[in-house]
């Protein structure tokens, strides 16, 4: 899958995550720190990592980030996230939910707190978790399903 159109938009959303992103652009393209990535050409415009490998790396950027992100930066990722899990493609959507959705819940598992952005995901985004933890057999506190 190449970069999808919405990609831009969800970089926009955060200077953490857009800073994380083009880390990892650099080292899969094997450059070394400090040098700049510049426009790309042609040939480097697909020379990324995998999309759901991006997502996963910017979900882990976001988990870590999150006590010391302003509520606002989480809001614009959260909301990106939530239409493209209301209005994109299969793909697209199929991309954001294994690849950052499904390593927030990961996170969880591993003592990130959730509830810090459970409030902020979308009701699409919040649907996909607890139908994950479902199909995972994991049983969802009442906080999540607004009990």
């Amino acid at each position: 899958m190449s970069t999808p159109t919405w990609w831009s938009e969800l970089l926009g959303a955060s200077q953490v995550l857009a800073e994380r992103d083009r880390e990892e652009v650099r080292e899969w393209r094997n450059k070394p720190d400090g040098e700049d990535l510049v426009v790309p050409t042609e040939r480097d415009e697909d020379d990324v990592p995998p999309l759901t490998a991006r997502l996963g790396l910017l979900a882990g950027a976001f988990c870590k980030n999150v006590p010391a992100m302003p509520s606002e930066e989480r809001r614009r990722v959260l909301g990106v996230l939530e239409r493209i899990m209301a209005t994109e493609s299969h793909e697209d959507r199929t991309a954001v939910g294994t690849g950052f959705l499904e390593p927030l819940l990961m996170a969880w598992d591993e003592g990130f707190d959730l509830r810090l952005i459970w409030g902020e995901l979308g009701r699409e985004s919040r649907s996909f978790c607890l139908a994950l933890n479902e199909f995972w057999g994991v049983e969802s506190p009442d906080w999540m399903r607004g009990e």
